[in-house]
């Protein structure tokens, strides 16, 4: 079940960063501030064992038609379920902006080619964009 994440979901997300992203988790700072913001659009995944997902979107502050998926992770267990699409489509549909874009390590194949089913296409590159260095692809999807 998709339901919106909230501040009590902390600990979760904090492991869930932790657990996904590792070198590149975000903060205790950065997981508050997305669960404070009135900007942030989250959810989360949730099964009878709790939080199996998160994944949060804000509108681009400099374009008014485009929104940015800024994180989504599944905890792995969980992985290849449909998970991540729903949370991918839960974010999309609440900003319904004619145009999403998102970052993704270029390491994590798995995650690329969740987004390339979903729609995403390739158009840029971030070099040395993560904290571990990695450089982030930039995927957007009209429509």
């Amino acid at each position: 079940m998709i339901s919106r994440a909230g501040f009590g979901d902390l600990s979760d997300i904090l492991r869930l960063e932790q657990v996904c992203f590792s070198d590149d988790a975000w903060s205790v700072l950065d997981v508050i501030w997305k669960l404070t913001s009135r900007s942030t659009i989250r959810c989360k995944a949730i099964t009878e064992a709790g939080l199996c997902g998160f994944a949060a979107a804000e509108f681009d502050r400099d374009k008014a038609n485009t929104g940015w998926i800024i994180t989504l992770g599944v905890f792995p267990q969980y992985r290849n379920q449909g998970i991540g699409t729903a949370l991918l489509r839960a974010c999309e549909s609440k900003l319904a902006t004619p145009q999403m874009r998102l970052c993704v390590n270029t390491n994590n194949s798995d995650a690329i080619h969740l987004y390339q089913r979903a729609g995403y296409a390739e158009v840029g590159l971030w070099p040395g964009y993560y904290a571990s260095g990695c450089d982030a692809l930039v995927m957007e999807k009209n429509g």
